[in-house]
C-alpha cells in the first residue's frame, strides 16, 4: 500500500508518516529504490493506531517509541498510562486553581474597576473563593482513584503506605455561632494548609475530603515523615489568623494516621477505614493532638 493510501486510510498525513520513519517510530515495509516511495503493509495499521492513541493522550513521540519498541508487556503499558493519568490530574488541579483566581479577579475588577496601580492580594481568602475551593476539593471517589493509581506505581521496595485523617475541632460550633459562610471559609483555609504541607514534603500523595470537616491523606511515606507533616500542619493551624476570614474563634484540629506495607486496593480501603480509630484516639487527647500508629495486616 502506497504512503498516500495508508495515510488516508488512517486519517494522518504523509508528512507525519515520513517523520515517523525518520525517527524510527514506524518504518515502511518497503522503499522503492528508484522513486524513494514508501509502502506499508496492512498489518502496520495496528502500530499506527496505538501511536495515534498515545499521541492524543499527550505522550511524546520519544515516550511512544520507547513504549512500543520491542516486545510490549501489558504491565508496562498500564504502568505508563497510570503515570500519565496522575500527570494530567495534577495539571488539571493547577488549571482549576487558575480558574478560581480568574473568577476572583473578574469579580474584583467588576466591583472596583481596573486600576493598574492597585495592589491585588490573592492570599486573603474571600467568600467567593472559599466556595470555589470547597467545590473543587477531591471527593472520596476521586481520592480513592488517585490513591489506587499511586499505589499501582509502587514496588515492594518503595516503603510504607501512610494514611492520616484531619478533623477540625469544634467545627459545628463555627456553623452554629458564625454561619455556614464562615464555616466554608474555615474548611477552605484548612484544606489549603493541608495541601501546602503535603506538597512541600510528600512527592507521591493524594488528598480528599472524607465528609464534612474531615480530610484524608494517602502517601508513600514512612512514619517519621508523616509525623513531621502532621506536626507542621498543626503548627500552621496554630499560626493561622482565623479572624481574618471571619472566624473569631482560633481553630484547632485532630490528626490520626496509620503506617504500614499495604499495596492492594482492598488493603488501602481497609487502612483508610481503620484510620478512623486513630483520629478518635487523637480526639481523646484534645485539640491539636496527633496519633500516628503502625498498621498491622
Amino acid at each position: 500500500m502506497k504512503i498516500g493510501e495508508f495515510a488516508v486510510q488512517h486519517n494522518v498525513t504523509t508528512k507525519m508518516l515520513r517523520h515517523y520513519d525518520e525517527i524510527g517510530l514506524l518504518k515502511p515495509s518497503a522503499i522503492d529504490a528508484e522513486t524513494g516511495y514508501r509502502s506499508y503493509e496492512p498489518g502496520q495499521s495496528h502500530l499506527l493506531n496505538w501511536i495515534v492513541i498515545l499521541k492524543n493522550l499527550d505522550f511524546s513521540l520519544t515516550e511512544i517509541k520507547k513504549l512500543l519498541s520491542g516486545p510490549i508487556e501489558t504491565s508496562i503499558i498500564v504502568h505508563q498510562l497510570i503515570r500519565k493519568r496522575i500527570e494530567i490530574t495534577s495539571l488539571l488541579n493547577e488549571q482549576i486553581q487558575k480558574k478560581i483566581a480568574i473568577d476572583r479577579l473578574i469579580t474584583l475588577i467588576e466591583k472596583e474597576g481596573f486600576n493598574i496601580e492597585k495592589k491585588i492580594d490573592f492570599i486573603t481568602i474571600e467568600q467567593s473563593k472559599a466556595h470555589e475551593i470547597k467545590k473543587n476539593i477531591p471527593n472520596m471517589e476521586m481520592f480513592l482513584d488517585e490513591a489506587a493509581s499511586i499505589s499501582a506505581l509502587c514496588s515492594a521496595d518503595d516503603g510504607d503506605i501512610s494514611v492520616f485523617r484531619f478533623d477540625i475541632s469544634n467545627f459545628k460550633q463555627v456553623n452554629d455561632d458564625y454561619g455556614f459562610d464562615v464555616g466554608d471559609n474555615v474548611i477552605a483555609a484548612c484544606y489549603q494548609i493541608i495541601a501546602a504541607n503535603v506538597r512541600a514534603s510528600l512527592s507521591r500523595a493524594a488528598i480528599g475530603r472524607a465528609h464534612g470537616d474531615e480530610f484524608v491523606v494517602f502517601a508513600i511515606a514512612d512514619r517519621e515523615t508523616i509525623s513531621q507533616v502532621a506536626h507542621s500542619i498543626v503548627d500552621d493551624m496554630k499560626a493561622f489568623d482565623f479572624n481574618s476570614i471571619g472566624c473569631p474563634k482560633q481553630m484547632g484540629c485532630y490528626i490520626g494516621g496509620l503506617v504500614g506495607p499495604v499495596r492492594t486496593m482492598t488493603e488501602i480501603r481497609n487502612v483508610i477505614e481503620d484510620s478512623i480509630e486513630t483520629i478518635n484516639d487523637a480526639r481523646k487527647m484534645g485539640p491539636n493532638s496527633i496519633a500516628i500508629e503502625s498498621y498491622k495486616l
